[in-house]
């Protein structure tokens, strides 16, 4: 009977034991295979020393390579990136976002594995379309308005003749206020900008904001303040040099000013150059007809397309669409009911008339100007993205001026932010070809977020400089 019990209880300790054995070797295959285990860890060779190097929070040499911490500005705080490279310092292993607070479901998306692949084994540094790379400290220019960039060069060294010079936006703004300038050279000096917006029946925005009927804030400056405080730093600069802007079109280059001042540096240019004598025509078009489409179907199944018509050098058609499998255009569906955004206002396919009635009025797509989810207010009644109609319109615009666009084929990436020319309708700059031969990788960013995606890049190209530097 003892001898029983006593072959019962070391039964039980027996299975005991290999009950514990089984869950330690399950904990550790789950910690390999997730990728928590030391088996998937390098070894670190040699930390760096990071002290003084801006952004740089950690960096070392491992079995395996190299591994940078970085952390830059993202749109709605700081992004903390884990870049790793391969031995050569340059070919990239992998990036990890550890930390990001950005938008959710938009900029929130850079820490997913389908932007975050892209990545893998390409060479630094890498760009977004229209993002054009110093070493020098990474200098990106993809978050600045067109005109702040390559446009402006040729009006730094000009000669401004005297006069009085206007200029006013092609069409009113969504909130019906078509907006306008007027400038005055003296000695070739400019000594007087007024800025403001005028409604249909002449109200103007800038006694509008004084009397109380226009207004932002309950504090801050009002539009015509702010209005004024631009005209100023303009006076004192003389010229647009010092005016950055962000993706939404704003500015921490004159204090007090929290208003978009995309339209502000536009006029204002197109006042300049009037004083100055240069022509600001569209760069000379081919004709005939041009067609861009995307390289892949978008969340919905639908592949974007474009066709743009020139004759006699201007843009005289454009017909922007989206394709499904089956063959159905998003035109067809969203007249007959089958593809709706809204209970009222324009169907898709009236904007997308919209905007192209725009371009072929501009003809180009300076006037376009985007916020960071990719809408604007540029064309009344469009509520619609429209990242994927400046991208496909600056493709075809760059092959009727026999401008490269940077890749053999004609198509692009759905959903990508604007391509390298943005300002298509102004002379074919040397920053254009630089940026179309660059060494490096091109890469798409998160579609709709530009801030958070250019953020994250420049966090890599962050670490890659700071390697080179140690190496």
């Amino acid at each position: 009977m003892k001898n029983k019990e006593l072959r019962g209880i070391l039964a039980l300790v027996i299975v005991t034991a290999l009950s514990f054995g089984v869950i330690a070797g399950s904990r550790a295959l789950s910690q390999d295979i997730a990728g928590g285990g030391t088996a998937e860890e390098s070894a670190v060779l040699e930390e760096y020393d990071v002290s003084g190097a801006d952004g740089i929070e950690s960096a070392s040499q491992t079995e395996n390579g190299y591994e940078v911490t970085v952390r830059t500005k993202g749109y709605a705080g700081d992004i903390v990136l884990q870049v790793a490279f391969e031995q050569d310092g340059q070919t990239i292993q992998s990036v990890k976002v550890l930390e990001q607070n950005e938008t959710e479901t938009l900029g929130a998306k850079i820490a997913e594995p389908e932007f975050l692949e892209q990545f893998v084994g390409a060479t630094a540094p890498v760009f977004l379309p229209g993002m054009s790379l110093s070493l020098d400290g990474m200098e990106d220019t993809s978050s600045e308005s067109p005109e702040t960039s390559a446009d402006l060069d040729a009006l730094e060294d000009a000669v401004l003749s005297d006069g009085t010079y206007e200029a006013k936006t092609s069409a009113p703004d969504s909130n019906g206020f078509t907006e306008e300038m007027t400038m005055t050279v003296k000695d070739g000096k400019i000594t007087s900008v007024n800025w403001d917006a005028v409604t249909e029946d002449g109200s103007k925005k800038s006694i509008m904001s004084e009397n109380g009927e226009y207004t932002m804030t309950e504090d801050g400056l009002t539009w015509k303040e702010q209005s004024e405080a631009l005209a100023n730093a303009l006076i004192e600069n003389q010229s647009l040099g010092f005016l950055t802007t962000n993706e939404e079109g704003k500015t921490d280059a004159v204090s007090g000013v929290s208003i978009s001042v995309g339209s502000f540096i536009s006029l204002a240019q197109q006042c300049m150059e009037q004083a100055a004598g240069i022509s600001s025509n569209p760069v000379a078009l081919t004709d005939g007809t041009y067609e861009a489409k995307a390289s892949a179907p978008d969340s919905n199944g639908f592949t974007e397309q474009l066709s743009l018509t020139v004759e006699n050098g201007a843009v005289t058609a454009v017909v922007w669409d989206a394709i499904a499998e089956d063959g159905s255009k998003k035109s067809i569906l969203s007249e007959n009911g089958e593809y709706t955004m809204t209970e009222d206002g324009p169907t898709w396919k009236e904007q997308s008339e919209a905007l192209a009635k725009a371009l072929i009025e501009n003809q180009s797509l300076d006037f376009l100007t985007t916020d960071d989810q990719g809408k604007t207010d540029a064309v009344s009644g469009v509520s619609i993205s429209v990242n994927s109609f400046i991208t496909l319109a600056s493709d075809c615009l760059n092959q009727a001026a026999g401008i490269p666009n940077g890749d053999a084929s004609s198509e692009t990436a759905s959903g990508d932010a604007a391509s390298t020319n943005l300002d298509s309708g102004s002379n074919a700059s040397e920053e254009t070809t630089a940026e179309a031969s660059q060494d490096g990788t091109q890469v798409d960013a998160v579609s709709g977020a530009t801030i958070s995606s250019t953020a994250a890049v420049t966090g890599i190209n962050q670490a890659y400089e700071f390697l080179q530097t140690v190496r």
